[in-house]
């Protein structure tokens, strides 16, 4: 997304999410989600596969898409959200 789609957006969404992969897999969803935009890894934890990220989307279902994508990255087992904010312009 653009950041002028950003601006011309009614509402933002911010979520934070783990990701869990195998350990042996985490450079490589590492990479991978770093290829996302509008997506920041906040903590890895390279012993149990787990990273700490945070989505941002200028709509529900874009974010939604992007988290299914974070799934289907070869090596992860789960994507769990734990936290969701919207907010109206």
């Amino acid at each position: 997304m653009s950041d002028s789609n950003r601006e011309n957006s009614a509402e933002w969404h911010v979520c934070g999410v783990v990701v869990q992969c195998r350990p042996q897999d985490v450079f490589s969803v590492k990479t991978a989600l770093q290829q996302m935009d509008y997506t920041e890894i906040n903590a890895v934890d390279e012993n149990s596969g787990k990273l700490a990220v945070v989505m941002e989307s200028h709509s529900q279902g874009a974010l939604l898409e992007r988290m299914e994508a974070a799934r289907n990255i070869h090596g992860v087992l789960a994507v769990s959200l734990v936290y969701h904010q919207q907010d109206q312009n």
